[in-house]
């Protein structure tokens, strides 16, 4: 009998370690950090860049797996402390870099201290053989006043379309890049407005404008990001995915565009001239398309004759607050070219931009010969990616998307709230209530190769 007793009793006791162990989660405090971040700066088949302010607490890390346990910390099979923290702009941003990755899976994490453990949060490698798939591009947010709220607005759209990265070129905030205050509204807004519902964070790949110019080291200090001979004033760089599908150039026109950045333009392009697609982002267009904007032919002279060369297919710029698309161009000096371009559809680039994420837009009133469509509104490129399949070469689908019309005296529409949001299963869907600018020949796409 009291054999028996003593049996219960440890069952009992068994049985209560089980409840409070699998409770555990649920009843701990969370983690002292926010302004979550995902950067990608190196291979993206293989690592990721964890950001985020650790505002208290000791000792923070992350733990991570391809399997879902929630909050449950203690069952990630994987983990990494951070390899280097930068106190600036009254953060103390830590930076973990995972590395070792498999390609194209889900990953989830949590970030842990002394304090607690943070929501559960996941993110996806990308591929290492051509794949489809989806990203946004746009840059030029603000921090005050209806811009705001734009960008906003565009970051809630990022959610909704579920893209497996952001390319910003640049402005993520107003004056000089020095503002702490203008600084964290900016991470905090991107960390909780374009996570999914479900906790999945995007990578972005940042990328330096004229507004970051307070201090050239800016994106080093604030996404680990990538910068050539031991200098973090020359922060530009490139990555690859899907083996050789796509090359991403993330070059800078805030600093010498010719020199060493135009000779590290010629080797990286020059390296990967076989990649079935190429893409190039950097913040000043050589020619924007509004008037309140000057133009920039020595980057013109330095860039355009090494796009063309090596088959540049998708150029993207921001800068002038609003939207433009080009014909497919290519360097031309002979009298039949305007500005030094012509158009060409078999082996030219397209220039896309320029920089309508926030920023009040200005009048598209400088249009050129060989543009195909411009716009005054916010928004972003939304690029669908797709491999050659059977008989049918590899293209892209490049969607101009509006998130807010502005009108005077401030007032601006939203259209981001009505949009439907899409889910990891129908990931190309346009969704309902998508906005999206209508272009000639009654599309609302163009296509590279383009047709």
């Amino acid at each position: 009998m009291i054999r028996n007793k003593s049996i219960i009793f440890l069952s009992i006791a068994v049985l209560a370690i089980i409840y409070f162990t699998s409770c555990r989660s649920i009843t701990e405090n969370f983690a002292s950090s926010d302004k979550y971040r995902l950067v990608w700066n190196d291979d993206p088949t293989s690592t990721i860049t964890v950001a985020w302010n650790q505002i208290g607490g000791k000792n923070p890390i992350v733990l991570y797996d391809t399997e879902d346990f929630g909050r449950k910390d203690w069952k990630y099979k994987l983990q990494q402390k951070p390899q280097h923290t930068k106190e600036k702009y009254g953060m103390f941003t830590n930076f973990v870099k995972l590395t070792n990755l498999e390609a194209d899976k889900k990953y989830y994490f949590v970030i842990k201290d002394s304090e607690g453990v943070s929501e559960r949060y996941w993110f996806k490698t990308a591929p290492n053989n051509p794949k489809a798939f989806t990203f946004i591009v746009g840059g030029d947010t603000k921090s005050r006043g209806a811009s705001l709220e734009a960008g906003r607005a565009s970051n809630r759209l990022v959610a909704k379309l579920r893209p497996l990265f952001v390319l910003f070129p640049g402005d993520y905030t107003s004056g000089n890049g020095t503002s702490s205050e203008d600084w964290q509204l900016w991470l905090n807004d991107w960390s909780v407005l374009t996570t999914t519902a479900d906790g999945r964070l995007i990578p972005i790949i940042p990328i330096h404008g004229n507004h970051e110019n307070g201090d050239l080291g800016n994106l080093a200090y604030l996404f680990n990001a990538p910068y050539q001979a031991n200098d973090t004033t020359g922060i530009y760089y490139s990555l690859s995915l899907g083996n050789d599908f796509l090359h991403i150039i993330a070059l800078n026109s805030e600093i010498e565009q010719g020199g060493l950045q135009r000779e590290w333009l010629k080797n990286d392009l020059k390296n990967h001239k076989d990649f079935t697609f190429k893409i190039a982002a950097y913040h000043k267009p050589f020619w924007p398309h509004t008037a309140r904007k000057a133009e920039n032919s020595y980057q013109y002279k330095q860039w355009s004759d090494l796009f063309y060369q090596y088959r540049l297919s998708l150029s993207f710029d921001a800068d002038s607050h609003m939207s433009k698309i080009t014909y497919p161009l290519r360097p031309d000096s002979t009298e039949n070219s305007f500005m030094g371009f012509i158009r060409d559809d078999k082996n030219g680039t397209i220039f896309l931009g320029e920089g309508s994420w926030g920023a009040r837009p200005r009048p598209n009133n400088d249009d050129k010969p060989w543009t195909y469509k411009s716009g005054s509104y916010n928004g972003f490129k939304w690029v669908h990616i797709f491999p050659k399949q059977d008989d049918k070469q590899a293209y892209i689908k490049i969607y101009p998307v509006i998130s807010v019309e502005q009108y005077t005296n401030d007032s601006i529409i939203l259209y981001d709230s009505i949009v439907e949001s899409l889910t990891e299963d129908n990931l190309f869907k346009i969704p309902k209530n998508l906005k999206i600018q209508h272009l000639p020949n009654n599309r609302n796409f163009v296509t590279y190769p383009f047709k």
